[in-house]
C-alpha cells in the first residue's frame, strides 16, 4: 500500500463525517425556522465545533476540519454583512478553494508558479530536500489550479441547481472526488518523472 493511500484513507472518516452531518443536522431543523439561512448556520456550526474540540483534546489539527472551519467562518461573516438569501452559507468551502484556485493559476499566467515558490522557501529550511524544475513547478501548479478552480465552479453550480437537501447530500462527496481526482493526477505524474529520473541514473549508470 502506498503512502498516498495511507494519507488518503486517514482523511476519509473526516471527509464522510463533514458530509453527512451538515445533511442530517440541516434535515432535522429546517422544519423550524422560515428561510434556509439559520438551519445552514447550525448545520455548519456542529461538525466544525466538534472539529475544535476534538483539537482541544487531541491537540492534533483535523485538516479537513480546518478547511471546513475557515471558509464556514467567512461564509457566516459575509452572510451577516450581507443579508443574502443563504447561498454564501451553502458554499462557503469555496470560500477557500476558489481564491487558492485562482491564486495558482494566476502565478502560472506570470511565470512564477506557487509549486516553484512554496518549494524553494521549504528548501531553505531543508537543503536535502529535492526541488523541481521550473516545467514541472508549472505543471503541478496548472494542476492544482485547475483542481481548486472547478471544485468552486462545480459547487456554485450545484448550489444554483439543485434543492438544499440534494445539493448537501452531494456537494461533499462531489467536491471531495474531484479534489481526490486532482492528487490522483499529481501522484502519476510524480510517479512517471520518479521513473525517469530512475531511467536516466540507471543509463548513466551502465554508460561508467
Amino acid at each position: 500500500m502506498t503512502t498516498q493511500t495511507v494519507q488518503l484513507r486517514r482523511f476519509v472518516p473526516s471527509i464522510a463525517f463533514n458530509a453527512v452531518v451538515p445533511l442530517v443536522v440541516y434535515t432535522l431543523t429546517r422544519p423550524y425556522f422560515a428561510d434556509d439561512v439559520t438551519p445552514l448556520i447550525i448545520a455548519g456550526a456542529i461538525p466544525l465545533l466538534i472539529t475544535l474540540g476534538g483539537f482541544a483534546i487531541r491537540r492534533k489539527v483535523d485538516v479537513v476540519g480546518v478547511i471546513s472551519l475557515v471558509g464556514f467562518v467567512v461564509a457566516v461573516a459575509a452572510q451577516l454583512l450581507t443579508g443574502g438569501d443563504g447561498l454564501i452559507v451553502k458554499v462557503q468551502g469555496v470560500l477557500v478553494t476558489g481564491p487558492i484556485g485562482v491564486i495558482f493559476l494566476l502565478s502560472a499566467l506570470v511565470g512564477r508558479p506557487l509549486v516553484g515558490v512554496i518549494m524553494h522557501y521549504m528548501g531553505r529550511r531543508n537543503p536535502a530536500m529535492r526541488q523541481p524544475t521550473k516545467a514541472r513547478a508549472m505543471i503541478l501548479t496548472l494542476i492544482l489550479g485547475t483542481m481548486f478552480t472547478l471544485h468552486t465552479v462545480v459547487a456554485v453550480v450545484l448550489a444554483l441547481t439543485l434543492p438544499t437537501e440534494v445539493f448537501l447530500a452531494v456537494s461533499n462527496p462531489v467536491g471531495w472526488g474531484i479534489i481526490a481526482a486532482g492528487f490522483l493526477v499529481i501522484f502519476l505524474v510524480r510517479r512517471r518523472w520518479a521513473a525517469e529520473r530512475e531511467s536516466t541514473q540507471t543509463g548513466s549508470a551502465q554508460q561508467a
